[in-house]
This record gives structure tokens, C-alpha cells and sequence, in this order.
């Protein structure tokens, strides 16, 4: 693919719970912001297309003229999405993109599939661990088998519940999370040891090395919801079986999740029996869709599949599970 030289593109990672933000050709996105997109998506009855629209126009103008300090005005807007985001939420962000911002160009991606451009590699099965659930997705030699897409209803949001109540109020389990909990083998929850925390007062308090891995626990070994490991194998099964080989060989995990102590390595040993192997990767985790999503802006391929103001059509937004 040839680089393309025009003005850098904005490229946007929409998350259920983070807004990445940075400009093409970049290797870090400028600014990593917290928005409410998750909660929302939990609402009854689902929001309009109208009340997404109030709520995202005002945050991506925010967006660029506070955080990335660019007019969106005569430029192109990547944006990475998840696959399932209900068509509604879909509409208001392109319509966003066109009618507040007023770009020129506007470029769709399945966020998952960009993290590979952040690779070397063509066949991968990507594992993404976020806050609101895990998804798992199949691409053979560059081409995404939505038919296996798999989820499951774990990730750091369930880690929280669990962690919230062991924790004194007021405290945030987001970030004893973070800070202080990690995935165990056998081996290293005996050489665990009780961890001081500090939060918004001068005094620590105890979190037990039990609670530190135990909380992280339903991500491997679950009773009511399907288990990361098992929702791989259940992933690999619909695939066609002369792929599964080496989809198996190279697992590559993104999202936030995915960065605890510990994850990488229990999530190969789980997998050991079915020959699978975990890829590393040379950025972080959770920057992958965002940063292969920039690699891929800055080439002419980007340009030439991009939609442009003139084109636009309110809806003319495309399922991603029913394209060919």
C-alpha cells in the first residue's frame, strides 16, 4: 500500500467506555477520554437515534477543537467501531461526523480488524478484553470470519462488581483493579501477599492477596457466563476446519483487560491443550485498534475507500455482520 501525503486524517477509537483520539500516522493516540457510551447501551428502552445525537455531537466537537485542537472542517474522520453497536448509535456517529463537524471524508472501521495492521500478521484470532464483555474474532489471510464472531458477557466491569464489595465505599474498584489485582497461576497465588492501597485519604487500606486474584477469577473459571478460554474454543469451532490450526497459533489479545498481571500467561496455559499459542504484541494492549487504525489512515487504500460529504446518505450505514 502507498502512504498517502495529504492532511492527516482524524482517527477516533470508539469504545463502550474510552474515547481514543489522535491524527493519522501517529503511534499513540493524543488523548485517551472516559465517556458514558457503555451505560447507555444498558438504558430500556434503547436511545433514539435523535438522543445518541445530542450526546455524541457535543463530545467529538469537544474532541477536536479542545483535545486534538483541529478543525475537522475539509478532513477525513477514521473511526473504529464495534461490530455490534446498535444501528441507531452507528447513525448518530456518522451523522455526527458529517452535519456537526462537517468533515470531508468519513472512514468505517471494524475496530478489531485494525489491530492487525499494528502486526505482521495476516491470520490471527483477536481476543478483545474490555469493559463491557470480550470479543473474539476470527481473520484468515485478511479476511474476518463474522459468522464465528464470538462474546461473552466478561471482562474488567465484571472484575469491579465482584471487587466492590469488598472494598470500603467511596473507594473506586476500577483502579484497586488496575493498581493492585492480577491473574494467578497456582504457583504465585501461594506467594501472594496482602497489598496497602491508598485512595482519597491519607490512611491505606488492606486489600487481602485473596480478593487481589480471586475477583479476576470469573474471566477464567466462571459458572453463569461463558469463560474467556471457553468462548475461544467455541470461536475456533465454527470456523472452518482447515483454519483452525492457525488461527489457534496465533492469538493476539487487545483491549484494556488483557493488560492485567498475569492475563497473557493464564490465558496460554488454559489454551495449552488445544495446541494454542499467544501472541505478543509491540505496542500496548489496549492502543491496538487505535494504533493500526492510524497506520492504515495514512495509506491511499484509506483515501479511496472513504465516504465522502457529497455521498452521504443518512442511511446509508451498512451492517457489518451482513456484508459479503
Amino acid at each position: 500500500m502507498m502512504m498517502n501525503v495529504e492532511k492527516s486524517a482524524i482517527v477516533l477509537d470508539v469504545g463502550s467506555r474510552h474515547l481514543k483520539c489522535g491524527m493519522s500516522g501517529e503511534r499513540s493516540p493524543r488523548t485517551v477520554l472516559r465517556w458514558e457510551v457503555a451505560e447507555k447501551l444498558l438504558l430500556q428502552p434503547p436511545l433514539t437515534k435523535d438522543a445518541w445525537m445530542k450526546y455524541i455531537g457535543n463530545q467529538l466537537y469537544d474532541v477536536c477543537y479542545k483535545h486534538l485542537r483541529v478543525a475537522p472542517k475539509n478532513r477525513r474522520i477514521v473511526l473504529c467501531e464495534d461490530l455490534l453497536f446498535p444501528r441507531n448509535l452507528r447513525e448518530a456517529l456518522a451523522d455526527a461526523v458529517f452535519n456537526v463537524l462537517k468533515a470531508k471524508h468519513l472512514l468505517l472501521l471494524p475496530a478489531m480488524t485494525t489491530a492487525l495492521y499494528a502486526t505482521c500478521h495476516s491470520t490471527a484470532l483477536i481476543v478483545d478484553a474490555g469493559w463491557h464483555e470480550t470479543r473474539i474474532l476470527p481473520v484468515f489471510e485478511r479476511h474476518p470470519l463474522v459468522h464465528a464472531y464470538t462474546t461473552t458477557d466478561v471482562g474488567s466491569r465484571t472484575c469491579c462488581a465482584a471487587l466492590s464489595k469488598e472494598l470500603p465505599a467511596a473507594t473506586s474498584a476500577e483502579d484497586v483493579l488496575e493498581r493492585a489485582c492480577f491473574v494467578a497461576s497456582p504457583q504465585a497465588l501461594e506467594a501472594a501477599v496482602d497489598a496497602s492501597f491508598y485512595a482519597f485519604t491519607p490512611l491505606a487500606f488492606m486489600v487481602p492477596a485473596t480478593t487481589r486474584s480471586q475477583v479476576v477469577e470469573p474471566l477464567f473459571n466462571g459458572t453463569d457466563t461463558l469463560t474467556i478460554p471457553d468462548a475461544i474454543r467455541e470461536c475456533v469451532a465454527k470456523c472452518p476446519v482447515d483454519t483452525r490450526r492457525a488461527l489457534l497459533a496465533n492469538i493476539v489479545c487487545i483491549g484494556g483487560t488483557s493488560m492485567l498481571p498475569g492475563f497473557l500467561d493464564r490465558l496460554a496455559t488454559d489454551l495449552a491443550p488445544d495446541h494454542g499459542h499467544v501472541a505478543s504484541t509491540l505496542f500496548p494492549p489496549h492502543f491496538m485498534t487505535w494504533i493500526g487504525a492510524s497506520i492504515y489512515a495514512s495509506t491511499d487504500a484509506a483515501v479511496a475507500h472513504a465516504l465522502s460529504a457529497e455521498a452521504y446518505e443518512p442511511t446509508a450505514v451498512d451492517d457489518w455482520m451482513r456484508l459479503p
